[in-house]
């Protein structure tokens, strides 16, 4: 007799181990040893190590920030799932040792469970409060430094004018990079990029040819990259457009040294989103699709090893 499934109580039983692993202070690893991956990806459904041919769970949970910092790995994990008015989310550090993650701490929790991405800014690793539409700065050790606040608070709620759903945050030479994703507001408008100085004061505003985007990603050549996410694109800040995933939705991008790494979900209801497919395509640096990796969930942010 085939078992029968149900997703409401997979979620409930899903929500109680991320809860218990925020009170207990734990990172749920699975399986530590990288097994000579190349890059991490975070997802809406754990962490995974990838290679150019496979990828692997190494924890469970919901990861959305992810950044390496020397021999050292920092995500943001929402350990409230749903519920974002429960402040559980919560800034983990795992040490890279001899090819496995080791010694994981938690450096900083009762934030926000809606962060985004997270970027280390003039020394200072800096989140992205995405809800309250603002920039949490602390110590590289987790020690809350201040709150910076470029934008005007809005409810997200309410979809009001004022909501940019800030989703992405890059530093730049002389400044800082935030992507509005702009998809929440009423009426929803396309994204854009904002440039900020070191002051946090706003020196530049463009609106990008899409809405719904995601992800800053800054090229040699000066040039920045975005997931163009509702048409399954990447675009460029000079106005190169590279289809990679028709009918999905991309989220998550890199460009390593031979490779750009783009991710890709299914669409589908956001109360389902964390257990639908997703994968990794990876394409060469002159944009020509060379393979496609299945991962357990929904890609957010990808990094080299």
């Amino acid at each position: 007799m085939a078992a029968i499934f149900d997703p409401l109580a997979h979620a409930a039983i899903r929500t109680a181990l991320a809860r218990e692993s925020y009170r207990e202070d734990a990172l749920r690893l699975v399986e530590p040893n990288l097994g000579g991956a190349r890059w991490l990806v975070s997802t809406q459904n754990g962490l995974f190590a990838l290679s150019e041919t496979r990828a692997h769970l190494v924890a469970h949970g919901w990861f959305f920030g992810l950044m390496r910092r020397g021999n050292r790995v920092i995500l943001f994990e929402n350990c409230a799932r749903r519920d974002r008015h429960r402040p559980m989310g919560r800034l983990v550090a795992v040490d890279v040792v001899d090819g496995a993650l080791r010694n994981p701490v938690v450096l900083a929790k009762g934030l926000d469970a809606g962060c985004h991405q997270i970027a280390f800014i003039e020394e200072m690793l800096c989140v992205l409060d995405t809800a309250n539409q603002c920039v949490l700065r602390f110590t590289e050790c987790g020690k809350p430094l201040d709150v910076q606040r470029p934008f005007p608070a809005a409810q997200a709620e309410d979809g009001e004018a004022d909501y940019l759903h800030i989703n992405a945050i890059a530093a730049l030479a002389d400044g800082v990079a935030v992507l509005a994703h702009n998809g929440k507001r009423r009426p929803a408008m396309a994204s854009e990029l904002i440039i900020l100085d070191r002051k946090w004061q706003e020196t530049a505003r463009t609106l990008l040819p899409d809405p719904g985007c995601h992800d800053i990603v800054p090229v040699e050549d000066g040039s920045l990259w975005h997931c163009a996410s509702m048409s399954g694109a990447i675009i460029c800040s000079d106005a190169r457009r590279v289809p990679v995933a028709p009918e999905r939705m991309t989220r998550g991008l890199l460009f390593d040294r031979d490779l750009i790494l783009v991710g890709a979900s299914v669409f589908g209801d956001r109360s389902v989103r964390d257990v639908l497919p997703g994968s990794v395509i990876m394409l060469g640096r002159d944009f020509r699709r060379i393979g496609e990796v299945p991962v357990g969930g929904p890609p957010a942010t990808i990094i080299a090893l």
